[in-house]
């Protein structure tokens, strides 16, 4: 089976050929704090892999509900809430089963 390295980051140049789009985009997602590059300067920002996912997310939303990038953001948090909130729903799930058979 093959290993991702998760640790693996991109410059914004690749960053733009990984999500295929213009580095005025990848701005524009910086800007509105859907990822947070490491680096102080575009020049030096870092985007590893969750980034790179996030970012073709947020352009896919943008794209197919042509919303503005402060409704992006939110859609995209209000996505992650959903998805903690069915991790928490689970393991609660499981400790009462566990507890239902002591």
């Amino acid at each position: 089976m093959m290993q991702i390295d998760y640790s693996v980051t991109f410059n914004l140049d690749d960053t733009c050929l990984a999500i295929g789009s213009e580095d005025s985009l990848v701005y524009a997602i910086v800007e509105h704090g859907i990822i947070a590059p490491e680096g102080d300067s575009p020049q030096d920002w870092l985007f590893d892999l969750d980034m790179i996912c996030t970012a073709k997310r947020a352009l896919r939303l943008q794209r197919e509900l042509q919303l503005d990038w402060s409704a992006t953001a939110m859609v995209l948090s209000l996505l992650e809430e959903r998805d903690r909130l069915r991790k928490d729903n689970q393991k609660l799930q499981a400790q009462l089963q566990r507890f239902l058979q002591d």
